[in-house]
């Protein structure tokens, strides 16, 4: 665009660095990523252009984005016709798009500016005394400006600049909080994608493999060394399936979604206790179950087994070589109560706030000799709040660590699993110790 004048040599420049600026291309993706470009106004912004109007007590306080082409006025306090309704102004008549090398507009008296009376706006717009402050992002792209107009002459106080400072900084931090929450949804969906693809890009092979391995042990069934091996590797297989299954309901869990059930009557004495035989092969003679008769539920009993494994296997992972791992069954009223505990180094207190995230290992964990994804514990939470309950802990040196899962007899019935007090604790019955 043409001044109405002949600028000084340092004026010329900066309107030249600033119209290089202008159209940089990565700077024009930085705006499109905040998504505000041509949106309707919301009060996060108008809130703010208020605010100034009335801390500075100007008639006009306006929150742009400059585009090569345009700028947009996201929200103002003030602003006149037919600006207000058409929220735009064409790049030619913009004063802010001289910000762009990340320099302010301040003056008192603009048609007495050697810069600003030249510019063809200042006297259609009534520009006397103007702040104008850069919006610039964490990455150094000026995306717009926040400014505030005065029609008369008057002399910004260190106060007030300060304000309007501090008020720019605020909106910028609106602007980047809203590109982090969309960085981090993205993220999520690739998460998801990529989750998606490999389990099923994994299970293809597995599957494979699992029907090659039957084939061979059919065609083999007199050799003792062949089924043996057969045994081992159909293990190490179902093994990897489960991993498989662990990441994409944990990648469920983390997206904020509940994993999926299939409820049935089940007995949950019997699920834990062949699932306890099942790990004492690992594990040896561990396991010490306390439970009375039966505890029939309406719940998905491989979501059970899961939890009891992951509880069960983590205690003897992490708990004191060769102690006892107590696990026991409760009941009262419509909820049974599973607690496993184990002696041991406790869980550090801040990593008790954290236990249950995706992928997250506490400092013991990490220290010790075992390795994991961190994927257990949110598995274990996920399928008790899935089924209408709730998963805690509780860890000192004294007491030990002690994981306490409550649930609702019938999970396909919520509404029966009213608010929880504290689980009071269980009888001690006999203990019924588990061989392997």
């Amino acid at each position: 665009m043409k001044f109405l004048g002949e600028l000084a040599e340092a004026d010329l420049g900066r309107t030249q660095r600033c119209n290089r600026r202008l159209t940089d291309p990565n700077r024009l993706q930085a705006i499109r990523d905040t998504g505000l470009m041509d949106t309707p106004r919301e009060e996060a912004f108008d809130r703010l252009a208020r605010l100034a109007a009335d801390i500075l007590h100007v008639p006009l306080t306006i929150v742009s984005l400059v585009d090569a082409d345009k700028q947009f006025f996201k929200a103002d306090f003030g602003l006149p016709s037919p600006f207000k309704e058409t929220r735009e102004l064409p790049i030619d008549a913009s004063l802010c798009r001289y910000t762009l090398e990340g320099e302010p507009i301040i003056s008192s008296n603009a048609p007495a500016d050697p810069f600003l009376k030249f510019h063809p706006s200042t006297g259609p717009w009534g520009i006397v005394a103007i702040i104008v402050l850069p919006l610039i992002n964490p990455e150094g792209h000026v995306l717009g400006t926040f400014c505030c107009i005065e029609p008369r002459v008057r002399e910004w106080t260190a106060h007030e600049i300060t304000v309007m400072r501090e008020l720019t900084a605020s909106i910028m931090t609106e602007i980047n909080l809203r590109n982090q929450i969309q960085k981090l949804k993205a993220e999520q969906n690739l998460r998801d994608t990529f989750v998606a693809a490999l389990t099923h890009d994994l299970r293809t092979p597995l599957t494979a493999s699992k029907l090659g391995v039957q084939l061979l042990a059919r065609r083999h069934a007199d050799i003792p060394t062949v089924q043996a091996s057969v045994a081992r590797v159909t293990a190490s297989l179902d093994r990897a399936e489960r991993m498989i299954q662990n990441l994409l309901d944990a990648s469920q869990i983390k997206a904020g979604k509940r994993v999926t059930l299939t409820v049935s009557e089940c007995d949950f004495h019997e699920i834990t206790v062949q699932t306890l035989e099942e790990l004492s092969a690992v594990f040896t003679d561990r396991f010490v179950l306390k439970a009375e008769g039966a505890f029939n539920m309406v719940a998905d009993p491989i979501g059970l087994r899961r939890i009891v494994e992951n509880l069960a296997s983590n205690a003897a992972k992490y708990g004191a070589p060769g102690t006892p791992i107590e696990v026991l069954l409760s009941r009262s009223g419509g909820r049974v109560t599973l607690q496993v505990r184990n002696q041991g180094t406790p869980i550090a207190e801040s990593d008790l706030l954290t236990i249950f995230e995706p992928f997250h290992r506490s400092r013991s964990a990490m220290e010790s000799a075992q390795k994991g994804w961190g994927l257990g514990l949110p598995l274990v939470r996920g399928f008790a709040e899935a089924h209408g309950g709730t998963a805690t802990v509780t860890s000192s040196a004294q007491d030990g660590t002690c994981f306490t899962i409550t649930l609702p007899l019938n999970a396909a019935s919520p509404e029966l699993f009213s608010a929880l007090s504290e689980p009071e604790r269980v009888n001690t019955n006999e203990p019924s110790r588990l061989r392997s």
